[in-house]
């Protein structure tokens, strides 16, 4: 642990000198570029003749030896950090560190076009600082808006790409029934026996929970019924009209039919409902996807999955469409956090 916090100081004694020096030797090239101008040398002539004698003849003049004095550092320290990341197996190839850090290479090419990639070796440093604590770049406006237009550009990017994927999906199945048949072969027939426990419980499931809402309305219909069928019925009808005891009779047997036969359909209900129960809904839902998976339903089918899948593209496509950052940004520019104009 001890010597992994050294070698974790030491890497940050490290980068903090090669920032420095990256830094010191940008704007010697940014000071070369601006003395190598015509006009800055007449002013500087007209106005600091020692100025512009002791540049042109100490720096400007032998500025390559300077530049190839730090190019010599940098090279070295890369090959330092090469030679680090073979032994410590960072990546999965030896000859994989110069092709990650390309910037690096390529700005220790003496060449004006390529020193500016130096620049992207301090901008990669910056991350690494700013996680040790050592800066803290987060709050400043420059920051924040590098972050800002950062996350502009890659949501736009990656919503076009996404969109266009979704679009190339979409010609696909719509061209050809390939799809919707192995969504059907491969997604859907594997599945087959879940697919028939799960809608045979959501079933059950909403069966008990109906049932037990319109109970007392069912009984009511099933008391009304039997009583229209009472009455139609000639044999009760002949019990009712006998003298004295006829009517209680037929009422007592009226109210039993009633009884029984709520009784019998209660009790088949919550059997029906009871997951101990299940064969019989079981054995309809299977039958039932059978029946789609028949051939006479594969055409249907296919084409109500073809459907199903375009209309969902459609609405990932409108969902992927809808700019964030323009949803953010006018929630940020909302006094009062509702959504302002953009």
């Amino acid at each position: 642990m001890a010597d992994r916090s050294t070698r974790e100081t030491l890497g940050l004694i490290v980068d903090v000198v090669m920032m420095v020096l990256i830094i010191v030797n940008l704007a010697l090239i940014i000071i070369d570029w601006g003395f190598a101008s015509p006009f800055v040398q007449a002013q500087m002539q007209a106005h600091a003749p020692a100025l512009y004698t002791w540049y042109d003849q100490t720096i400007h003049q032998h500025f390559i030896v300077y530049d190839l004095a730090f190019v010599t550092v940098f090279a070295v320290e890369i090959l330092v950090r090469w030679g680090l990341a073979i032994y410590r197996q960072r990546y999965h190839r030896w000859f994989f560190y110069p092709f990650v850090h390309w910037y690096d290479v390529l700005g220790c090419i003496p060449v004006g076009s390529l020193r500016s990639l130096r620049l992207l070796r301090l901008i990669a440093m910056i991350p690494k600082l700013q996680r040790t604590g050592l800066i803290d770049l987060r709050e400043t406006y420059l920051y924040k808006t590098f972050e800002k237009y950062r996350d502009i550009v890659l949501e736009e990017i990656s919503d076009r790409v996404t969109v266009r994927i979704i679009e190339g999906v979409q010609d696909e199945v719509r061209s050809s029934q390939q799809v919707t048949q192995r969504i059907g072969e491969e997604v859907i027939a594997p599945q087959r026996e879940a697919l028939i426990e799960a809608v045979t419980h959501r079933l059950q499931e909403a069966t008990a929970v109906a049932y037990e809402d319109q109970q007392a309305d069912f009984q009511e219909y099933l008391n009304g019924v039997i009583e229209d069928a009472v009455d139609r019925n000639r044999e009760i009808s002949t019990i009712a009209s006998l003298p004295g005891i006829g009517r209680p009779v037929a009422t007592l047997l009226e109210n039993a039919i009633s009884d029984i036969v709520f009784n019998v359909v209660d009790q088949m209900v919550t059997d029906v409902c009871s997951f101990e129960n299940d064969q019989a809904i079981a054995q309809v839902t299977s039958v039932s996807a059978d029946a789609l998976m028949s051939p006479e339903y594969d055409r249907r089918l296919n084409r109500l999955a073809r459907s199903m899948v375009l209309q969902s593209l459609d609405v990932i496509k409108d969902q992927v469409r809808i700019q964030r950052w323009k949803e953010q940004e006018s929630l940020a520019g909302s006094p009062d956090g509702a959504p302002g104009t953009v």
